[in-house]
């Protein structure tokens, strides 16, 4: 017979059973409402952003060289004075006269022009109208359609003028429009250049991204800094490796190509990894609001910087997202053109961030050593 495993009076007093207690762990009604304005707040912040520079982008201020004598600089600017007056509109470009075709095709390559109007010489000729389609295409078609303009208004003007035998060679001058040169062409791959536009919020996302993945995982100062550099390097050859050496997108010198990327990557992702290891968890939403939703829309990305209100597009190119953007389209299709301020801009931010992972050092005593007691 088995022996009895009950309890005596005794025992049971000394051993009492235990008790155990629902405890309610799910989330106040209250606060699941907080939390839902709080996403709807964050999404619709998210959607202004984004829409805000497609919305209030005008068409203005676009440096544009006029081949010519002052006279004929003169009645260009009225006639494009008139037109913008018929149309409620204003002016988009800033004619600047310059003396030669070459002065004007340098000013293109180097970035300090957008395209130029090249005045006939003589009755019977072309207007001439330069463009970039690799600056920005919007802006070609934008010159095109003025030089077409421009080359019916003086045809009917010089078609007043010469005898009557030759307004038939006039008229046909103005059927055939101006004569268009790409100077700065997009590849063959890429002709409406959407590569290099698309490619600058992945850029942003992944450079956030990655901020937020050695943030959480990294501990350690110098840990912290290897990580963000080795992602840097690593990241920028992934992303050479899709634009250039598969799409074809970005004709640029590979070893310079490698380097913007890598140093825009360096510069975000140290940016949010210092301000985290500074500030804490805040310093991730920060960085994210600096590169993300103040950078990535006044970049220039998707429009030119002069379109943006006021000085928001000068502004823009003091942030990782602008400064990136132009630094890639200089280095690919503009070799003549000064990158130094985008060079400086990237290496400041990736400074910045690096100074703060050692402030973060300096704050906390140390990213990865825990004090023990005995």
């Amino acid at each position: 017979m088995a022996p009895s495993t009950s309890l005596t009076a005794p025992e049971r007093a000394e051993h009492p059973t235990p008790t155990y207690e629902k405890v309610d762990r799910r989330s106040p009604w209250g606060a699941a409402l907080r939390m839902a304005a709080i996403a709807a707040t964050v999404v619709t912040l998210v959607l202004l952003a984004f829409l805000w520079p497609t919305v209030t982008s005008t068409p203005k201020d676009l440096p544009v060289a006029v081949v010519g004598d002052q006279a004929t600089a003169d009645r260009i600017q009225a006639g494009m004075e008139q037109q913008a007056e018929r149309t409620g509109g204003q002016v988009p470009f800033d004619l600047q006269r310059v003396d030669s075709r070459e002065a004007a095709v340098q000013g293109i390559r180097e970035r300090e022009l957008y395209g130029a109007f090249v005045a006939p010489k003589a009755p019977t000729d072309r207007l001439e109208v330069l463009t970039a389609g690799a600056a920005n295409a919007s802006v070609a078609q934008m010159l095109t359609s003025a030089g077409q303009g421009m080359n019916t208004a003086v045809a009917q003007q010089v078609a007043q003028q010469v005898p009557a035998q030759n307004k038939a060679a006039v008229l046909e001058q103005a059927l055939a429009g101006p004569q268009v040169t790409d100077v700065v062409p997009l590849t063959e791959d890429d002709p409406r250049g959407a590569g290099l536009a698309v490619a600058s919020l992945p850029l942003t996302i992944g450079g956030i991204l990655g901020g937020v993945l050695l943030s959480n995982t990294l501990r350690g100062t110098w840990r912290r800094m290897v990580g963000v550099l080795a992602y840097a390097a690593l990241g920028g050859l992934a992303m050479v490796a899709v634009l250039d050496w598969w799409f074809n997108l970005l004709p640029a010198p590979g070893l310079a190509l490698w380097a913007s990327i890598a140093l825009s990557l360096g510069a975000t992702v140290a940016l949010i990894v210092g301000l985290h290891s500074a500030i804490g968890a805040p310093g991730i939403g920060i960085g994210a609001l600096l590169t993300m939703l103040i950078g990535n829309p006044i970049s220039g990305a998707q429009a030119p910087a002069e379109f943006l209100p006021g000085a928001w597009g000068a502004i823009g190119q003091f942030f990782v997202p602008g400064a990136t953007g132009t630094l890639v389209r200089d280095l690919a299709y503009f070799p003549d053109a000064s990158t130094l301020q985008p060079w400086l801009v990237l290496a400041g931010w990736l400074a910045l961030g690096l100074l703060l992972v050692v402030v973060g050092h300096h704050r906390t005593g140390g990213h990865g050593h825990e004090h023990v007691g005995a």
